[in-house]
């Protein structure tokens, strides 16, 4: 192979973006081999455990996929001038309408494509290699092998049933070989199609040597976009249509076996599995006691009709169905070859099991693990999935094996935010009263009861203002400001409150907390009574001391003139008496 092609990426092809990740578990719900791994409060892809079937990216509420896509790689691939390929999914109608293989090769070539085929080449060289095993009837059981996300999770997680694989590559490989040994080995092969496990097993087949890249219908598009093509009724002659519309029936469900010669399958007891859970709880219940089935296993619900980016687009629609089934046989019309058709390669796979280790916690370890979201008695165990596990203890076992958040329990979360919420509630040292939009009371605790005078019973379903100021919740209503604080006078319970109001928008609840302020008031104004008091007795008082005063003041006035009039009497016979002795 070309050794170019040997450059890969390491990095992990699904990621969820951590800031779109708002921890909602619905990802880990819908993942059949709980690949998804809750670390610090987000979700993560765990790699080796992950078959690609890409359900979290279809169910994740918050856009929070990140596929690491080859668009760049192929983009300088076509710039460089080197010869490359495309392999198209033969349900490309799906997602662009009145399409066909002829009208995208035109937009493929302007991209710098050199050749476009359809992948039902590869399918029709696969059919022809189920064929010839499945009437040698050497396999006790034959499991199919043309989906590479069913192949990732046989070999991870059911690695028993390995033998029972048919030792064929997937269609995509097939005709990736077909290629090569028609227009040389030194070519680019591209598949282009709605499968995200394709896009892993590109970067894995011949150890990233025989796929060079792979881009989804969603890449092509926004290329297309980027350099302003679309889809016309334009034609591409050089571009051969896939002879046998047969070679097309896989991609629907049940469509392998329709497509194999028809005395075949009176050889094998033919069953058809379809869906990731599905495909998942139906493997882990084939045992050594099963003989002569033929077993085609699609991860897709609708098989290829249903792959990821179909419906991550909303592509998987009756309509776009309908279009597919048209154009089944209208494509079909030219009756010779593709140049790849007839390539001779060897396309035998042997298939090897890639077991997960798993650990496994003890007896006592995984009591621990139960009792840390209270599962201690055999009904305790809910086993009500809603985090994703089909069972409290595999619950436990993941949390044991560093997948899941041991709190990671929605009946514990909310018991304990209920316990929680109760306590503060009931042990509340003021009143609480919660209200429904039309302040109707919904809830009173034991102080709002001791306030208002009545029992919780009679308080529940009557409207707030029978006891509590109702123009002041009224007016509070209306309010934009988070909380309204006032001390209200209630003359139906006859008691002054202190009421703090604020809403609960999201539920759509009111809330009142109340604080009985009636004793304070009264002690207010006993306080203001003794003062008044207080006032009066000192004004009296500073009166009374004012009248001494003036009149002790008028008494000393006249003894100081008398004293001052003897004073100068004195004085002046003395001066006389001075005068005679001289």
């Amino acid at each position: 192979m070309n050794e170019r092609t040997s450059n890969r990426s390491t990095e992990p092809i699904m990621r969820l973006k951590k800031a779109n990740c708002k921890n909602c578990y619905k990802c880990v719900r819908a993942c059949p081999v709980k690949a998804i791994a809750i670390i610090s409060e987000r979700a993560e892809i765990n790699e080796d455990r992950c078959i690609y079937c890409g359900r979290c990216y279809i169910v994740c509420p918050q856009d929070a996929r990140d596929l690491a896509g080859d668009l760049d790689r192929v983009r300088k691939m076509t710039a460089s001038g080197e010869k490359v390929y495309a392999s198209v999914s033969s349900a490309m109608s799906v997602y662009f309408p009145e399409s066909n293989l002829k009208k995208i090769a035109v937009v493929l070539k302007k991209l710098g494509f050199a050749g476009v085929e359809e992948i039902s080449e590869g399918v029709g060289r696969v059919i022809q290699e189920y064929s010839e095993l499945l009437y040698e009837h050497n396999m006790d059981n034959a499991i199919s092998s043309i989906c590479p996300a069913v192949n990732f999770m046989i070999q991870k997680y059911y690695p028993d049933l390995v033998k029972w694989m048919i030792p064929v590559e997937t269609p995509l490989e097939a005709h990736a070989r077909m290629l090569r040994a028609t227009y040389g080995n030194d070519i680019r092969v591209v598949g282009i199609g709605q499968c995200i496990a394709y896009h892993k097993l590109a970067n894995i087949a011949d150890d990233g040597k025989l796929i060079d890249a792979y881009l989804t219908f969603e890449e092509l598009e926004q290329w297309m976009e980027e350099e302003s093509l679309n889809i016309t009724a334009e034609e591409d002659q050089e571009t051969t249509f896939c002879h046998s519309y047969r070679w097309k029936y896989p991609d629907e469900p049940g469509g392998l076996v329709k497509a194999l010669p028809g005395e075949l399958k009176y050889n094998y007891k033919m069953w058809d599995i379809n869906g990731e859970s599905r495909a998942y709880s139906m493997l882990g219940q084939m045992g050594k006691d099963m003989h002569g089935f033929f077993i085609t296993v699609m991860s897709c619900s609708s098989a290829c009709l249903g792959g990821p980016i179909f419906r991550l687009n909303n592509k998987n629609t009756f309509g776009s169905m309908v279009r597919w089934l048209e154009s089944v046989r209208v494509d079909v019309s030219l009756t010779h070859n593709s140049p790849s058709e007839t390539a001779d390669v060897d396309i035998r796979k042997k298939f090897k099991p890639q077991p997960i280790e798993e650990k496994e916690p003890s007896a006592e370890e995984l009591r621990e693990l139960l009792a840390l979201v209270g599962r201690r008695t055999k009904k305790d165990m809910l086993d009500c999935g809603g985090c994703g596990y089909s069972s409290c203890v595999e619950k436990a076992k993941a949390v044991y094996q560093g997948m899941a958040d041991p709190f990671m329990c929605i009946p514990n979360a909310r018991d304990k935010a209920e316990a929680q919420s109760n306590l503060l509630f009931d042990n509340s040292p003021n009143g609480v009263l919660i209200m429904d939009d039309k302040l109707n009371i919904i809830d009173a605790n034991q102080v709002a009861e001791e306030i208002i005078g009545q029992p919780r019973g009679e308080l529940i379903g009557r409207p707030v203002s029978d006891y509590l100021d109702g123009e002041f919740f009224e007016h509070s209503m209306y309010k934009e400001t988070k909380f309204v604080r006032e001390t209200v006078e209630c003359h139906a319970i006859e008691k002054i409150v202190d009421i703090t109001f604020f809403k609960v928008a999201r539920h759509n609840i009111e809330m009142a907390i109340i604080d009985d302020r009636t004793a304070h008031a009264e002690q207010i104004k006993k306080a203001s009574e003794l003062r008044d008091e207080t006032l009066e007795v000192t004004q009296e008082v500073v009166e009374k001391q004012m009248r001494i005063a003036q009149e002790i003041a008028s008494l000393l006035g006249e003894t100081t003139a008398e004293s001052k009039l003897a004073f100068n009497r004195l004085r002046n016979i003395l001066m006389i008496s001075s005068e005679s002795d001289l």
